[in-house]
């Protein structure tokens, strides 16, 4: 199974790099420079934000963690990402959960978090977070399955992939900004 995730998330997710942060495939152009130009036409605003605009060639501060925590909701619950993840698209979200599988890729760690919304055993929905290590180092001998942690990232697209059992699931995926472990 764990063979099976990390090949499927290692797929998936080399396309999510390439892909808009609302999902779906987005045709890339190569820049004549080494340096990506700016285009206007390849931007949209980011709902909720005086940030400007996102760009598939965007400003580094896009992609720069948030640096003041309190700027991190916590209000939103996990199914609200699972009905309409395009009104949550790069907003700074944080979740407290239980690690389900860690799974480690090249410059990648990814983390399956069981995020509860109620009191019952059952009541609760999976998120993917996505950690590029050379940007958020995850200590992966903390960072474990069964541990209780807090994670702070910002919602990107929904992962498709197939579990063992061969159903097709879909999971919220965060690019994330950092990873707690909780005592």
């Amino acid at each position: 199974m764990r063979f099976t995730i990390s090949l499927i998330l290692a797929v998936v997710c080399t396309g999510c790099l390439a892909a808009q942060p609302l999902g779906g495939p987005v045709s890339l152009r190569i820049p004549a420079s080494p340096t990506p130009q700016y285009d206007e036409s390849l931007s949209f605003p980011l709902p909720g934000s005086d940030r400007g605009t996102f760009s598939v060639f965007g400003p580094p501060e896009v992609v720069t963690p948030v640096s003041d925590p309190a700027a991190y909701r916590d209000d939103v619950d996990v199914r609200e990402l699972y009905r309409d993840l395009t009104a949550y698209a790069d907003v700074p979200l944080r979740y407290r959960g239980t690690v389900w599988t860690v799974v480690e890729q090249n410059e990648l760690v990814f983390v399956q978090i069981k995020v509860h919304f109620g009191s019952g055993p059952d009541e609760w929905r999976a998120i993917v977070v996505m950690f590029p290590t050379y940007r958020i180092p995850v200590d992966t001998s903390l960072v474990r399955e069964g541990v209780r942690v807090v994670v702070w990232g910002r919602p990107r697209t929904m992962l498709r992939f197939s579990d063992d059992a061969g159903h097709e699931v879909e999971q919220p995926l965060l690019l994330g900004d950092r990873i707690e472990v909780m005592e």
